[in-house]
């Protein structure tokens, strides 16, 4: 009975775990940025490992969605959960977004909520 209980526990536990996609930002910042080089005034609103690299998703000015892999887009998949909570920018949008910095101060990109851009 316990083995099953623990067994039917374990996707919970799995989803408690994950960390948002946010904290790991700085190390992504190179992918990030570089899928939001060539596209003015887009945002990344999610953003996961995949094959080894990070792929975005971005949010772009008309509001239609893509996903980036290096720099190459395809259609978004489908919603993500943690889709939308948070959103990375090259520039500042809004007063209250907050700055992202590399160990060595130098200013990455910012993070905001997506209705800042």
């Amino acid at each position: 009975m316990r083995s099953a209980l623990a067994l039917a526990l374990l996707p919970g536990l799995a989803l408690a775990q994950e960390v948002a996609w946010e904290t790991r930002v700085v190390e992504w910042a190179p992918a990030l940025r570089a899928c939001l080089a060539d596209r003015p005034g887009a945002m990344v609103v999610a953003a996961w490992e995949e094959a080894g690299g990070v792929v975005a998703r971005l949010l772009l000015p008309d509001a239609t969605r893509q996903d980036c892999a290096g720099t190459a887009l395809r259609p978004a998949g489908a919603a993500r959960a943690d889709e939308g909570l948070r959103a990375f920018m090259l520039e500042r949008r809004c007063v209250d977004a907050w700055r992202v910095v590399d160990p060595d101060g130098r200013e990455l990109g910012w993070l905001a909520y997506p209705g800042c851009g």
